[in-house]
């Protein structure tokens, strides 16, 4: 074995007195370990490692070759990530319908956006489309191109003629094989749903669709409210129990998105109990944390939660889901590239046809990285090669942060929150519950790691043991 020292992506959490589970971001291996090998670890003590015990921590990445340079494995696989975007030569659009809302949420990002009235037109999707078949021009070998595509708003589903219109183009161009294939999928309030978007969903391949909930009915109603003040929950709940009994695509998947603040967090549970009670704990739930717009922190606004909110409230929304059969994702996972802000060939294309890199952004030109000409090519705007040129291994923050393989740099819209411009450590949630987060994923996939009490706390229940594929391993230094 070579000569060695410690990652800096390890990071450790302390169970019990003598018990501490090891965990690598970079590596995605973990470990559950004693006191005593904790203690050499943090004082770097390696001689006082058994030599068995070593090469066991080298083999699963908590030890390093002394010479190695870790952050340059992430500049390569950021290397990697790109190239494999760029050679499955897929376009990604998100549609945005139209900046008109049905809704008139109070905490809306888009704010005054929703009241004007532009909607993308036929004329406007078939230039889209062409603008997304010219990429063929950024390959040196002729090659058609598969477009993905997200139906957005406002509303989408008020510019309903025109989603249908743009999947029957998707579909008559793969017919042609002008394209490799195609995907769609709504972000939608969930209360403009009907047989004629079943149909389509079965027609089409639409394989996915994200309704918004914003707690049980007496709090969802005060907050998504119709422009004329009316509650929407229950022809949101009839609309999604539409989609239950009626879809028949097998791609297709439901989400419901939980919008979570202080105003709602402790009424969440009573709507866990209700989606269960109308036979929904199968549809994939997840919470959305309310943020304010890209203008302002956090601090504007005394209704969001905070950091050290998120630790205390987000932990024990995880427990009341999984104990009522709710799938609960908390596992890091790598996250070289954050999002479609860093994605080749992804845009968010307005109703006039101005492109941004990230539904955040739209409508506020200055983060405008072009438009679609009138016939179909992209009118480039300087702030593109800003968006392009964003690496977060160039980011001091970033490359001493023991968190940057799972977090690729963050959100360039938390970014402009934390810092006053896109392009600098963007810092998600992972920075304030990745302690919790990594517990409550450990003790689901590996709960021969934790005490029945642990369990109890943690996840509310003792669950059934199962495994994934993160390598793990127990090392034991001292006699425990």
């Amino acid at each position: 074995m070579p000569m060695v020292k410690i990652s800096k992506y390890n990071i450790a959490l302390k169970l019990r007195k003598n018990t501490y589970i090891l965990y690598n971001t970079l590596y995605n291996s973990v470990s559950k370990i004693d006191s005593e090998l904790m203690d050499a670890m943090l004082k770097r003590n390696l001689e006082d490692i058994p030599q068995d015990i070593k090469s066991k921590l080298y083999n699963f990445g908590f030890l390093v070759d002394d010479e190695l340079e870790e952050l340059n494995i992430i500049k390569t696989l950021r290397n990697f990530e790109i190239s494999k975007l760029y050679s499955a030569f897929r376009v990604g659009l998100t549609l945005t319908m139209t900046y008109a809302c049905n809704l008139k949420c109070p905490y809306c990002y888009e704010g005054s956006l929703t009241q004007k009235t532009d909607y993308l037109s036929k004329k406007d999707i078939d230039v889209i489309l062409k603008f997304a078949l010219n990429h063929q021009k950024y390959f040196p070998i002729k090659r058609n191109p598969s477009i993905d595509v997200s139906f957005y708003g406002g509303e989408p589903l008020l510019n309903w003629k025109c989603c249908k219109y743009t999947l029957e183009s998707l579909e008559a161009l793969k017919r042609k094989g002008e394209i490799e294939d195609y995907t769609a999928g709504f972000v939608t309030n969930g209360t403009l749903i009907n047989m004629d978007v079943i149909d389509a969903i079965n027609d089409f391949n639409i394989v996915s669709m994200q309704i918004t909930l914003d707690g049980p009915k007496e709090i969802h109603d005060k907050r998504r409210i119709t422009r004329t003040g009316k509650g929407t929950f229950d022809t949101i709940i009839h609309n999604i129990k539409l989609l239950l009994d009626n879809v028949t695509n097998k791609k297709f998947h439901i989400g419901i998105r939980i919008n979570v603040d202080k105003t709602n967090v402790h009424a969440i549970p009573d709507l866990l109990d209700y989606l269960v009670s109308e036979g929904m704990s199968e549809v994939s739930i997840s919470f959305g944390i309310i943020r304010g717009d890209i203008q302002h922190s956090h601090s504007c606004n005394n209704t969001l939660l905070t950091g050290s909110e998120l630790r205390d409230y987000l932990p024990k929304l995880w427990k009341e889901a999984y104990v009522r059969g709710f799938e609960v994702q908390t596992r890091p996972n790598y996250k070289i590239l954050y999002c479609m802000y860093d994605y080749l060939f992804s845009y968010v294309v307005d109703p006039n046809r101005k492109l941004y890199p990230c539904w955040e952004f739209v409508g506020n030109e200055k983060y405008s990285v072009g438009e679609i000409t009138d016939d179909g090519h992209f009118k480039v705007k300087p702030y593109y090669y800003d968006v392009k040129a964003k690496d977060p291994t160039e980011f001091e923050e970033c490359k001493k942060c023991p968190f940057l393989p799972i977090c690729g740099g963050g959100c360039a819209a938390e970014s402009i929150r934390r810092n006053g411009h896109p392009n600098g450590p963007g810092c998600d949630m992972n920075r304030y519950i990745w302690r919790e987060g990594l517990k409550f994923y450990l003790a689901r996939r590996y709960p021969h790691l934790f005490t029945s009490d642990e369990l109890i706390d943690i996840l509310g229940k003792v669950p059934e043991e199962v495994k994934d594929d993160t390598k793990t391993f127990e090392f034991k230094v001292g006699g425990w």
